[in-house]
C-alpha cells in the first residue's frame, strides 16, 4: 500500500461527491486557490465569495500562530465560509488503517486544544472483512455525547467510514467536525489515499494532484518519475533526500530499496544518504524506455 497525503480541498470535493446520503452534514464549501489563481475567474466562479464571511486554511497551524510569522511562498490553500459555532459544539473524528483492521477515534471535544489524542478518544475497530452500524458507533464511541446528538453524528460516521472504505483512503481526520443540533460542518480536514487503488478508484477519484513531499517542490528528476509512474502499473519512485549527500544507491525493487537505505542508516550513513529509488510492479518494455 503507497499512502499518498491529498489536499484538504481534494478531500473536501471527494467526500462532496460520494458522501452517501441520509446523514445531517452539509456539504463543504470552498474555494481552492493556488499560486496559478486567477482572481476574478475565481469571484465568478464561486460568487459568494462576495458575500460571505470568510476563513482561510493553509498548512495546519496552532491556535497562536500567525501568519506574519510564516516564511517563504504560501503557493496552496482554500478559502471557505465562516462557520460560526460554539466551542463545545466542535468534535474529532479519524480513521485509519494499519494491517488488520481499520481504527476510528472520536472524542466529543475537538479544535486545537485537543490535545493527546490517543488517550483521550474512544476507539472502534474494524477488522477485514467486517461493517459497522450506527448502534454500534453509539455504545462504543458516543458514549460521552449528549443523547440529542447521538443518532445524528452515528449516522454520519457510518456513512463516513464507508465512503472511507469505497475509497481506498488510508487515513481520514477531521478537526474540528462541528456539530449543531441540527448539521454537521466538515471545517479542517486531512487525508490519504491508498495510491495503489488508482485504477480501482479512477471513476470516483477523478485527476488526483498529489502535494509534493516534504513541504517543497518536485525536483525535475522527480516529476519526470512520477509522470512516467502515473502512466504505469508498475511501480517507479524517485525522491532526493539530500541532494548533497555521497551515497547514492541504485534503484531496485520496492524491498532491495528498503534493505538498501535501512541498511546505510543503520551504518551511521543517514545523514549522507542522497536518494531513496524503486523500480517494482513488473514495468513494461514501454516504461523502459
Amino acid at each position: 500500500m503507497s499512502a499518498k497525503a491529498i489536499r484538504e480541498a481534494t478531500g473536501k470535493h471527494l467526500i462532496n461527491k460520494n458522501l452517501p446520503s441520509g446523514t445531517a452534514a452539509v456539504k463543504c464549501q470552498f474555494a481552492p486557490v493556488s499560486e496559478e489563481t486567477d482572481w476574478s475567474e475565481l469571484v465568478s466562479t464561486y460568487p459568494w465569495l462576495k458575500n460571505e464571511k470568510l476563513s482561510w486554511v493553509a498548512e495546519r497551524m496552532g491556535k497562536d500562530q500567525k501568519i506574519a510569522r510564516a516564511t517563504g511562498k504560501l503557493r496552496n490553500f482554500i478559502i471557505e465560509p465562516f462557520i460560526p459555532h460554539k466551542e463545545d459544539e466542535e468534535s474529532y473524528v479519524c480513521i485509519y488503517s494499519h494491517r488488520y483492521a481499520d481504527t476510528i477515534l472520536f472524542h466529543h471535544q475537538g479544535g486545537v486544544d485537543i490535545g493527546d489524542v490517543d488517550a483521550k478518544a474512544l476507539k472502534l475497530e474494524v477488522h477485514v472483512g467486517q461493517s459497522i452500524d450506527a448502534a454500534t458507533i453509539k455504545a462504543k464511541l458516543l458514549t460521552n455525547v449528549v443523547a440529542a446528538k447521538r443518532e445524528m453524528i452515528a449516522k454520519f460516521i457510518e456513512s463516513l467510514y464507508q465512503l472511507y472504505a469505497e475509497l481506498y483512503f488510508t487515513y481520514l481526520e477531521i478537526n474540528p467536525l462541528v456539530v449543531t443540533k441540527e448539521s454537521i460542518y466538515i471545517l479542517d480536514l486531512a487525508a490519504k489515499l491508498d495510491s495503489t487503488a488508482d485504477f480501482v478508484c479512477r471513476p470516483k477519484w477523478g485527476e488526483i494532484d498529489y502535494p509534493p513531499p516534504f513541504g517543497r517542490d518536485a525536483y525535475p528528476e522527480e516529476a519526470y518519475i512520477a509522470d512516467l509512474d502515473a502512466k504505469s502499473g508498475a511501480s517507479l519512485k524517485l525522491t532526493i533526500l539530500n541532494k548533497s549527500g555521497r551515497i547514492w544507491t541504485m534503484v531496485a525493487g520496492g524491498g532491495a530499496s528498503v534493505i538498501y537505505s535501512d541498511t546505510i542508516c543503520d551504518l551511521g550513513g543517514a545523514s549522507e544518504l542522497a536518494n531513496y529509488g524503486e523500480y517494482s510492479g513488473a514495468p513494461s518494455e514501454t516504461t523502459n524506455l
